[in-house]
């Protein structure tokens, strides 16, 4: 039986191929491209049960097809296996992209690259809605005409889904030319990152927490234990100029005497916690430098650039200026109140992020100047 595979939550810029699937964007008021009008209208059949906030249904969707097949071919379960193994790398490279504390730039959350499969007879006119129990499923054959699968409340505010294209490009390559005990690790880590970042109020902090540090763990290949992953995480996210935590304004009486850098600590707290929660504990009797929002925020912008610097040492990714801005930046924010805005904040898009990323830019691209006039004057 056919089947359309769809993500009606996600706005993608542009089609993406992504290796054994292709997303394309799809618009409501617009011709898809590739398919004729018969099956484009079946498309938008299915669809239009999937609406907005205000009831109406969705104007832009992502599509996705399976290898160089028909958009609404028959898919086995391996198929669809593998279709959501790949969509895990586009939604990774989603995630990697988002900018924080700006209202205005790109955002998107797990959620968002949620798949759905609808299959369908010549005549789209009934729909099954499968529903997991826990002990297995339920299907439920409605009109298709009477359903309404409403938006998730956090999935309204994302307008367009950007993908990282280099990032993701290099993700593809890695997997290919891994071996699969580590591919595992890596599917393993993005899984549970991309698990920690769906925005859902219905999940806790501490089980956002828990899927963070599991995800640190796998992909640094880490023993677990807070020394051993602090210690790979401070190695691998290296800035150009570090912090130690004896010199940082942070401050706690556990780091008397320390020569470690402000990340290796910052990471020891945050790992060292996860114990707590993993064990059913809501709460922490461990006195915290850094508070739990402060500690997710952290991790979730600290996971990806352990990725961009593990592809680095693998050959399949290359830093731009934009990744050091952020590298050379991260322990100056670990050191910073960054979750309010600067006192002389000039608006909702300035913030201490964005301050300091844009500083270390700017150092960024003096040494790479300073770095090109050097070789000018040396083959000279």
């Amino acid at each position: 039986m056919p089947l359309l595979q769809f993500m009606p939550w996600c706005p993608i810029d542009k089609p993406h191929v992504v290796g054994n699937i292709t997303l394309i964007p799809f618009c409501r008021d617009e011709r898809i491209a590739g398919l004729d009008e018969l099956t484009a209208c079946r498309v938008r059949t299915i669809l239009a049960s999937y609406k907005d906030l205000e009831g109406h249904p969705v104007r832009t969707a992502t599509l996705v097809r399976y290898e160089n097949r028909d958009l609404l071919a028959e898919l086995n379960e391996k198929e669809m296996e593998d279709t959501r193994d790949w969509v895990s790398l586009a939604c990774f490279a989603a995630l990697a992209r988002r900018a924080y504390f700006n209202p205005v730039g790109p955002y998107c959350n797990a959620d968002s690259f949620v798949v759905y499969g609808q299959r369908f007879s010549d005549e789209p006119d009934f729909t099954g809605i499968v529903s997991r129990r826990r002990e297995g499923r339920t299907i439920d054959g409605r009109p298709l005409a009477d359903t309404a699968i409403s938006i998730p409340v956090h999935g309204s505010p994302v307008k367009q889904v950007l993908l990282d294209e280099a990032l993701l490009t290099a993700l593809v390559s890695f997997r290919a030319a891994a071996t699969a005990e580590e591919w595992g690790r890596w599917q393993n880590a993005i899984s549970c990152f991309n698990q920690a970042n769906t925005d859902n109020d219905a999940v806790s902090y501490q089980v956002e927490w828990v899927l963070l540090c599991s995800a640190c763990e796998r992909i640094l290949d880490a023993a677990p234990k807070a020394k051993d992953v602090a210690r790979s995480f401070a190695s691998t996210v290296a800035p150009t100029v570090a912090i130690l935590a004896s010199a940082a304004k942070r401050n706690s009486s556990k780091w008397s005497g320390s020569t470690a850098h402000l990340r290796y600590e910052w990471m020891k707290e945050f790992y060292g916690v996860r114990g707590a929660f993993a064990h059913g504990k809501l709460e922490t009797k461990r006195p915290l430098v850094w508070t739990p929002l402060e500690h997710v925020v952290l991790a979730t912008i600290a996971f990806p650039l352990v990725a961009r610097c593990l592809l680095v040492k693998s050959g399949q990714y290359v830093i731009t200026d934009d990744d050091q801005a952020v590298i050379d930046a991260f322990d100056k924010l670990v050191d910073a109140d960054f979750l309010k805005l600067p006192a002389d904040a000039s608006g909702s898009l300035d913030s201490v992020l964005s301050r300091l990323v844009a500083s270390a830019k700017a150092e960024v691209v003096k040494r790479r100047a300073v770095e090109a006039l050097k070789e000018l004057l040396q083959s000279s």
